[in-house]
């Protein structure tokens, strides 16, 4: 599985698994191409974008991401893996992720997942976001009208554990 690519990142090496942690703006249109497979008649692709608000925080202009660098992309591997233990029939996984300062409306995160059927690929993708949240060690700065703080932050567990897809 492609873990990575050190010569463009934001570009697959050719397998079944695309991840990525980059500050480079995602390539969307490429993922979602990308992921799509003669054998499976299903794709969903998940974009997280940066919005003008967030609980309690009228007026977000900005979010900047911070990764521990090194743990990024093996855990993003780990939670395809995962994915593709509980769904063996999955085409292809893409899970990238931005890091640096992002305005409103840029992607964040991306994820996409081809899959013979859609339950598959809905379940699949769903389950990639969640998990991605709470157990990659990925960090936001929200910077909004009346301040700016360091929010939410991977909870470093085990991929694929209950807590993990709460």
């Amino acid at each position: 599985m492609t873990r990575g690519n050190t010569m463009d990142p934001m570009r697959p090496l050719g397998d079944d698994t695309w991840v990525a942690l980059s500050p480079q703006p995602l390539p969307l249109a490429t993922v979602a191409d990308w992921a799509v497979l003669p054998r499976c008649g299903a794709l969903v692709v998940f974009t997280g974008t940066v919005r003008d608000h967030a609980e309690g925080r009228p007026g977000v202009s900005t979010l900047e991401y911070e990764a521990y660098t090194g743990q990024v992309e093996p855990r993003l591997a780990g939670i395809a893996d995962e994915a593709r233990r509980r769904w063996p029939d999955l085409g292809r996984i893409a899970l990238l992720h931005r890091t640096g300062l992002l305005e409103v409306g840029e992607a964040s995160v991306a994820v996409a997942v081809s899959a013979p059927h859609r339950a598959e690929a809905f379940a699949a993708a769903r389950f990639c976001i969640d998990t991605v949240k709470v157990s990659v060690p990925i960090w936001k700065r929200e910077t909004w009208a009346g301040g700016q703080d360091w929010t939410g932050g991977a909870d470093v567990g085990v991929v694929g554990s209950e807590e993990a897809v709460s």
